[in-house]
């Protein structure tokens, strides 16, 4: 995975307050809950599913006081991760330091809680989002899929396929020739202008003889696991990727909707919108789900065509982010 980077892995919804929840996200065991404890917040705490005495599982316990009881031994830890209280010690014995249990830093914005992966440090990038959605309402479902996010960030980046998986809907027309597409990355984002066309024995448009359409973009993706396509001015659609392990992916389809004075116009453009959505992303898991390896890469095999080349620029960014991350874990240690 990518590291220093914000990664959206659940909703908001999904955590609610005076309880512990258990996800499987970023190939860890991990808990979500909230502190309440201080000045009225509901701070979201992540942290790793597991005591250090006896490697029981602290989703399985409660919340006491703005700390997490673990269900085996009573063992109590703060937001901080901080062991607070050993039972069978007594509360004014010994708390060893090796109870301390890890804790991620985490954040919550726009209905998602994100979870850092890298190490701790004292400033944080913002969590990256995309602009002008205040105006809209959106519905929202959310489906494993088995398979590693990177196929499932391809799938969302791969224009050809429309016609074949999606021949009867967003594909239809017939239209496979993909002229460009036109593709750029630009502040840790990827903008995509494309036009499909029906072929009739014409080359397809290559992407320096492809205009640039005097609109905003069609698609785009910011690093590291969220996607947007804008299909009208009134619909968005977006999609959070979040990494399970290396064999399964969260994903999370929102549909955003300009709202109208009418409730129940609301409501109905809603409910439309998010069975479409659902239809469309299941005809796409049942193709992306056989896909072998599971997970995507420049050097996992694949060959590519010149409509591919969104998903090739993906990778090739993803590739040198993860070998920045790397260096800069060596740095200190080099000398030049």
């Amino acid at each position: 995975m990518i590291p220093d980077q914000w990664y959206a892995v659940v909703e908001s919804k999904e955590v609610p307050e005076g309880k512990p929840v258990a996800f499987r996200r970023l190939g860890q065991d991990l808990v979500f809950w909230r502190d309440t404890s201080a000045s009225g917040e509901r701070k979201i705490v992540v942290m790793r599913d597991h005591c250090p005495h006896r490697q029981a599982k602290l989703s399985k316990g409660k919340l006491v006081e703005g700390n997490i009881e673990c269900p085996f031994h009573g063992f109590l830890f703060d937001h901080a991760g901080a062991c607070q209280l050993i039972p069978a010690n007594g509360k004014n014995g010994p708390r060893p330091k090796i109870f301390q249990t890890k804790v991620y830093p985490s954040r919550e914005a726009y209905g998602f809680i994100w979870v850092w992966k890298g190490e701790p440090r004292k400033e944080y990038p913002p969590i990256p989002f995309f602009e002008g959605l205040e105006e809209y309402q959106y519905g929202s479902f959310h489906k494993e899929w088995a398979t590693h996010y990177t196929r499932a960030i391809e799938n969302q980046l791969d224009l050809a396929h429309l016609p074949f998986v999606h021949a009867d809907t967003i594909g239809r027309g017939n239209k496979t020739l993909v002229n460009g597409p036109y593709s750029i990355l630009e502040d840790e984002s990827i903008y995509v202008w494309f036009d499909f066309q029906r072929d009739h024995g014409q080359v397809a448009i290559r992407p320096a003889e492809l205009d640039k359409p005097d609109k905003s973009w069609q698609l785009s993706f910011k690093f590291p696991n969220i996607w947007m396509l804008r299909p009208s001015s009134r619909i968005q659609l977006f999609a959070a990727f979040a990494p399970i392990d290396d064999e399964k992916t969260m994903i999370y389809i929102r549909s955003y909707y300009k709202a109208t004075k009418y409730q129940l116009v609301n409501v109905i453009i809603s409910k439309i919108t998010a069975l479409f959505s659902r239809k469309i992303l299941s005809q796409d898991e049942e193709i992306v789900v056989t896909q072998t390896p599971k997970q995507g890469g420049l050097d996992c095999g694949d060959k590519y065509i010149p409509a591919d080349r969104p998903i090739l620029l993906y990778h090739t960014h993803r590739d040198e982010l993860i070998r920045a991350g790397e260096w800069e874990k060596l740095s200190p240690a080099v000398s030049v």
